[in-house]
């Protein structure tokens, strides 16, 4: 395994911020953490995109991975702790960012959705950002990871930035040290975010071609180009303005001239997916719809007015999400190898990509921990990858294989033994081990709890019923979202790994830079909301006019 990508940890130390003092004399110290991190096993799902009409859909894989990254109370902003109160003892500290993504693997194409991300405010805002540190280590460690395991597979990062006040952290909103972002502001930010990934060294046999896309419905090209980096990339690797679905359809064997609805991919609460829905509505396309058109133009799959992508973004315009003085952006990184096939094998078991296939039970394993807590039969797994190859028949055996016969079952005979009843999903046990499974569960690669996808909707479940508005209930919402998913996952003890910040930052930027930027530095953000909120102009001109003229005034009415 290359030593880039071994660890999370590792990854997100090297991209926080070690100690500096600058020039002013403010001393900052090293920034640390702890880090936790979920993330569930492949299982398939629905298509991410719509069949063309004639074909098949295509067979999609998702696993949810979700990062947090908390400090201690001592570190934080905004409040100071009780003395004396029980919370100065725990030693989960306080959550201050959390980022969720959900990874989309078909035959030709790996997905990566940044579904929500979000902060409390209690981190320190000071430059440079932890919170883009974080957010960028993160997602750049996902995509190092699937071009290490599929490295002619084309990889794509994708994300639609909606400024909200608050994502994951119910009540931080209220927190007065919280930085939230407009929508323009959040745009910009999250492309500074995914700039780094256009900087990602590919091995020397496997040139990678990188780009990044932006498009915002209602905005020309002119005005695009304002919301992309200025950073200079090696390789003729840069941000252009538009989108790449009709690249990534050609990647998929569907051509470009395919109904608009086969184009376009569909994410959860995603505004473009919703438009693609009523749409669907309107012709039958939805499989509970009624028919209101005639069968020959629903046979085709195209809608109505919308006939291509040009006019589906020009439709997004009017949509209740971008419009009403609301700006919603579409951002892309395409992680394309020049030595692009299509030899990749269909993915018809998690075996393939290395991971167990879990249809009963719960796994929760710490990738560098000695003991693996794990519930599930071993009778549904396979214990290696020869086991696999040996059940799996040769083309040959295909071929030379004659029907047989269908023989008659004999009645059963004898006493009726009843079955015990056995919960749906798999055992009920959280704690059990199994020692002929450590090995596998050993090879999966990244660190972290591996949990099923039960048990991930019930952690996330958990932390979105919590509160988060000031810093005694955030640190109790800490503690308890915690001990949730230990006990969930059978551990004694907090499942956390500490880091500590290594990179080496000259001076802080300046503030300035933040107006002219338009959306302020990478340091100032500290939050991926959105609340608008203007600045009150101070007309500093008119003042001293408004004193001259009325001290001009009283002499003369004086002399009268």
């Amino acid at each position: 395994m290359d030593s880039k990508t071994a660890f999370l940890a590792e990854a997100l130390a090297t991209a926080l911020p070690t100690g500096l003092t600058t020039d002013a004399g403010v001393n900052f110290p090293a920034f640390q953490g702890k880090l936790r991190y979920l993330h569930t096993p492949p299982k398939p799902c629905d298509p991410l995109f719509s069949p063309p009409p004639g074909h098949e859909t295509e067979k999609t894989r998702l696993s949810s991975h979700f990062l947090t990254f908390g400090i201690a109370k001592s570190d934080t902003v905004g409040g100071k702790p009780i003395v004396g109160s029980v919370l100065d003892d725990q030693e989960e500290g306080v959550l201050g960012i959390a980022i969720e993504l959900l990874v989309y693997t078909t035959r030709y194409l790996t997905t990566l959705f940044v579904s929500k991300a979000d902060t409390t405010g209690y981190i320190p805002n000071h430059p440079p950002s932890r919170t883009k540190a974080v957010c960028s280590a993160f997602i750049k460690w996902l995509v190092e990871q699937e071009q290490q395991r599929h490295p002619h597979r084309k990889v794509v990062v994708s994300l639609f930035a909606r400024a909200q006040s608050q994502y994951l952290f119910p009540g931080s909103a209220e927190h007065n040290n919280k930085h939230v972002l407009d929508d323009r502001q959040l745009i910009r930010w999250w492309a500074r975010v995914l700039d780094p990934l256009l900087d990602i060294a590919i091995d020397q046999e496997v040139k990678a071609e990188i780009n990044g896309y932006v498009t915002i419905p209602g905005y020309d090209t002119q005005e695009l180009r304002g919301y992309l980096p200025r950073t200079q990339h090696s390789h003729g690797r840069q941000w252009k303005t538009g989108h790449p679905l009709a690249e990534l359809a050609e990647t998929r064997g569907v051509s470009a001239a395919a109904p608009p609805r086969s184009l376009l991919p569909r994410f959860p609460d995603d505004p473009k997916a919703r438009f693609m829905q009523d749409l669907d509505d309107e012709v039958g396309l939805a499989g509970d719809a009624p028919v209101t058109v005639s069968p020959s133009k629903r046979k085709s799959g195209r809608w109505n007015n919308v006939g291509d992508l040009a006019r589906f973004w020009e439709a997004m315009e009017f949509r209740q999400e971008c419009s009403s003085g609301r700006v919603v952006g579409f951002l892309w990184v395409v992680v394309s190898p020049a030595s692009d096939s299509k030899d990749g094998s269909q993915l018809t078991d998690a075996m393939k990509d290395g991971i167990p296939s879990l249809e009963q039970g719960s796994i929760c394993t710490l990738a560098d921990a000695p003991d693996i807590v794990i519930s599930a039969p071993a009778s549904k797994l396979y214990h290696s990858l020869s086991d696999l190859r040996d059940t799996t028949p040769t083309p040959s055996q295909f071929i030379s294989a004659s029907p047989t016969k269908k023989r008659k079952r004999k009645p059963l005979t004898g006493p009726i033994v009843p079955r015990q009843p056995r919960l749906k999903g798999g055992s009920s046990s959280l704690t059990a081990t199994s020692t002929d499974l450590n090995g596998m569960l050993n090879s999966i690669r990244g660190d972290g709890l591996l949990i099923t996808q039960e048990g991930y909707d019930r952690a996330m479940q958990t932390l979105l019923h919590l509160d988060f508005a000031n810093l005694h209930i955030a640190a109790r919402s800490t503690t308890k979202w915690v001990n949730e998913v230990a006990t969930v996952c059978g551990l004694a003890s907090d499942w956390g790994v500490d880091v500590v910040g290594r990179a080496i930052v000259a001076s802080p930027e300046p503030k300035a830079s933040a107006a002219s930027n338009g959306g302020g530095s990478g340091g100032a953000i500290n939050d991926l909301g959105g609340m608008v909120r203007k600045k009150k102009r101070k007309d500093i001109d008119d003042t001293p006019a408004v004193n001259v003229l009325s001290a001009r005034k009283k002499p003369k009415a004086v002399e009268a």
